[in-house]
């Protein structure tokens, strides 16, 4: 049997994303006076209203409406977006966050079950023994947008940590890969702490301490929660699925050829490109992809271009030097330089 038919997948096609998680935008748009039935026009009937809350859409609808929103709004609608957003906008996943004991256990459900608020990239939780990171991991493959997605997301996860029955919860860092346009100073005014454009992930930084926060969860209410969350997930059609994009890139894609990685999915190389096509994109995109934000990470280090060229994997540096341009209109010593 395929792996993927073992493991089905989210595609962007599926019509997975309710309305709840666009509610800042809807707000901006109406505000603005936008066509909202033009950008959305699954969600309003015609005139821009009602809003049609039953409603879900495909990444690839999603993605229309956002890329004219950020067409219409500007460098910075992605952070109004997200903190026009509250705890209420998650969902069904918002009551199992506020049934949990700490804030560690409450992002944990949160993260679990963020298709319920739908995500539209996967948020992970990375720790070590002094801090904590929120780190944005792109679901499908979409580079244009993907800066407009990190800032949205993120001003929401940081909003409805806000809402959550704990103490003030102090941000010590902002990391983005991108949004050169946008101003930091009201990134650094909404998250209230240093916002580090260019880097090589989009992360939230705050102390692993904070953590062991405690909140006024129950248990019982917890399970409660749990057990809706996969009933909506199963209604959907979303339960135990995950992206092609990120199921290659967990198998550590950038060290395979096509062929050895169609053969471990049990596919042939004809159907994994299909695949792909299908989905907007190439397997030669998603491997330079990694292997670039892997080169970004290196270039922090002392260690040469030329070896680095090498642990990626590249023929010689004058390749990589080529593909890390290319993807970042830097060269890697200007970016090293400009760190």
């Amino acid at each position: 049997m395929s792996l993927l038919t073992a493991s089905p997948l989210l595609s962007v096609q599926d019509a997975i994303f309710p309305a709840h998680p666009f509610a800042g935008l809807f707000a901006i748009g109406r505000e603005q006076q936008w066509r909202l039935h033009d950008m959305f026009p699954a969600f309003f009937a015609d005139g821009d209203g009602p809003l049609q809350a039953a409603a879900r859409i495909s990444y690839v609808q999603a993605r229309a409406g956002l890329l004219q929103a950020r067409q219409r709004g500007g460098a910075d609608v992605a952070l109004l977006s997200g903190s026009r957003k509250s705890l209420a906008d998650l969902g069904g996943m918002s009551a199992g966050m506020l049934a949990q004991p700490t804030l560690g256990r409450a992002l944990a459900f949160g993260l679990e079950y963020q298709l319920i608020a739908g995500s539209m990239l996967q948020l992970s939780l990375e720790t070590d023994s002094q801090q904590a990171a929120l780190v944005s991991h792109a679901l499908f493959e979409d580079q244009e947008l993907q800066d407009f997605l990190d800032v949205d997301h993120l001003a929401t996860a940081l909003n409805a940590a806000r809402q959550l029955p704990c103490n003030e919860l102090p941000i010590a860092r902002i990391e983005l890969r991108g949004n050169l346009q946008a101003s930091r100073s009201m990134l650094e005014d909404f998250f209230a702490c240093p916002v580090i454009l260019g880097a090589d992930a989009s992360r939230m930084l705050f102390a692993h301490s904070l953590l062991e926060m405690p909140l006024s969860g129950t248990g019982a209410s917890a399970q409660t929660a749990r057990a809706a969350c996969d009933t909506e997930l199963a209604a959907i059609g979303v339960l135990g699925k995950q992206s092609l994009v990120r199921k290659l890139v967990a198998m550590q894609c950038e060290f395979f050829n096509v062929q050895d990685m169609a053969a471990a999915l049990e596919l042939s190389p004809r159907s994994l490109h299909r695949l792909l096509a299908r989905e907007g994109t190439s397997y030669q995109h998603i491997t330079e992809s990694v292997r670039i934000e892997r080169a970004k990470r290196l270039l922090s280090t002392a260690l040469s271009v030329e070896d680095i060229a090498e642990e990626l994997g590249y023929s010689d540096a004058r390749s990589f030097r080529r593909a890390f341009k290319r993807w970042t209109t830097l060269t890697p010593s200007e970016f090293r330089f400009s760190r």
